[in-house]
């Protein structure tokens, strides 16, 4: 349980009350402002990754002050949870490094690594797609599943089963989100796997249907975790404080998440990293959890560019060096369509080049839809196991600047991989094969599972 989950229910009772616009639009901003400026927080817009350990200390040291002069803004009453120093030091001591997900043969265990490290980054594949069609959605999680670098699966949100839509607050959603476990448990069982990690209950999005889907069994505190994120900006509600001590009372772990949207309030990567860090410490205090993902996205829905890896890795840094916490972030650049796209693949291989030369654990939605994606990451993950913080960068310059095909239009999956047998087009596997020539002309040296 999280050290101070009751200290942080009873705190939204007594802390001090503020408009949640004067909180959204004034205090908030001013103090992340004023943060920045005194740690000097200003990345390199030509860097493709922020490596610089002094940085990333400063990061984390801006993020700590972000959370204990901000506090967390209950919505429900409208009241500031606020955290002494010692008790997030506390909080920070006591934390584990270490976790184990899924069970029997397809047990993992995340340990620390930094950046250089040998130790390769796992790779958690999106499984199945944005589709009302249950049996192409299964289609799509048996080709990730079916791959010998998944390490486990992240599943896509179903938009509906048959009439009923994904409405939250309705029966209909839980409906949808056990249908979504029933076939990510089946296609794990049928890819060999059965006790593959299986994410968190993507279909879910209120406290009554997550809670649904573990009293189901489906997903249970062996392969699945419950999120307790944080709502942007620095604001929780009742539901995170149910679902925290839910997931106390049954064992489950925690899913901690942040995704700060940069040019919103946000003015750019420095603050998006100290936005991380300072979520990361409010879950830790109220969820106590250990597997945290974080990554950011641009107010214009754009996953890729300088930018977004710049904050990606300095969080990742910053917490290697001050937290060692497990630590995720995005494999890939979030394109549906990408089977086919030179921009997709690339941005995957920079994904798992950025997140292994900041010290991260793990990439989750790593890849693609298909299963030849998500072994593109897998495999770029591997390759870039032991490449320094230097070497990384050069590479990803490299990557940018990269000629690129123009996007293909979207195939269905029948154009992709034969649907009675799952193997791949012939289109599909020489895309694979020309990027495995590309990343090896580029000198790394890496296991393929060429097809």
């Amino acid at each position: 349980m999280g050290k101070l989950l009751w200290e942080t229910i009873q705190r939204t009772t007594t802390g001090p009350l503020m408009a949640e616009d004067k909180f959204e639009t004034e205090f908030f901003p001013n103090v992340l402002a004023d943060l920045q400026a005194k740690y000097k927080l200003e990345f390199d817009p030509d860097e493709p990754a922020m490596i610089d350990p002094d940085m990333a200390d400063a990061v984390f040291q801006a993020g700590k002050e972000l959370l204990l002069e901000v506090g967390l803004y209950c919505k429900n009453t409208r009241r500031i949870v606020k955290y002494t120093e010692d008790e997030i030091e506390g909080v920070i001591a006591t934390a584990r490094h270490e976790i184990t997900l899924g069970f029997d043969r397809q047990e993992i265990t995340l340990t620390p690594r930094s950046p250089g490290d040998e130790k390769r980054l796992y790779t958690f594949f999106p499984a199945g797609a944005l589709t009302t069609d249950t049996e192409l959605y299964r289609n799509y999680a048996l080709t990730v599943m079916q791959e010998p670098t998944c390490d486990g699966v992240i599943p896509i949100p179903l938009y509906a089963v048959g009439d009923f839509k994904n409405i939250a607050d309705s029966p209909s959603q839980t409906l949808v989100c056990l249908t979504e476990a029933r076939i990510i448990n089946d296609a794990a069982t049928w890819a060999g796997k059965p006790g593959l990690f299986l994410g968190i209950p993507m279909s879910a999005t209120t406290p009554l249907t997550l809670m649904s889907a573990f009293g189901s069994g489906l997903y249970n505190r062996r392969n699945c975790t419950l999120p307790v994120q944080i709502i942007q900006d620095m604001r929780i509600d009742y539901d995170r404080l149910n679902l925290a001590f839910f997931a106390e009372q049954h064992g489950i772990e925690p899913w901690m998440s942040c995704s700060p949207a940069l040019y919103a309030y946000l003015t750019g990567p420095e603050q998006g990293a100290m936005e991380i860090i300072a979520h990361t410490l409010g879950m830790l205090a109220y969820s106590g959890g250990a597997l945290t993902q974080a990554m950011s996205v641009s107010v214009h829905g754009t996953y890729i560019g300088n930018d977004i890896s710049c904050c990606n890795t300095a969080a990742a840094l910053a917490a290697d060096r001050n937290l060692k916490l497990p630590w995720l972030s995005f494999g890939s650049m979030g394109n549906p369509a990408g089977a086919l796209s030179d921009t997709s693949w690339y941005a995957t291989a920079a994904a798992c080049i950025g997140g292994s030369i900041s010290g991260m654990e793990g990439l989750w939605l790593a890849g693609g839809s298909t299963g030849f994606e998500s072994r593109w990451a897998g495999e770029m993950a591997r390759a870039a196991a032991g490449l320094s913080p230097k070497e990384g960068v050069e590479l990803l310059k490299r990557i940018n600047a990269a000629e690129k095909s123009p996007d293909p239009s979207p195939m269905h999956f029948s154009k992709l991989y034969d649907p009675k047998t799952l193997n791949p087009a012939p289109e599909l596997v020489e895309h694979y094969r020309k990027f495995t020539r590309i990343f090896q002309d580029l000198g790394l040296d890496y296991p393929t599972w060429t097809h």
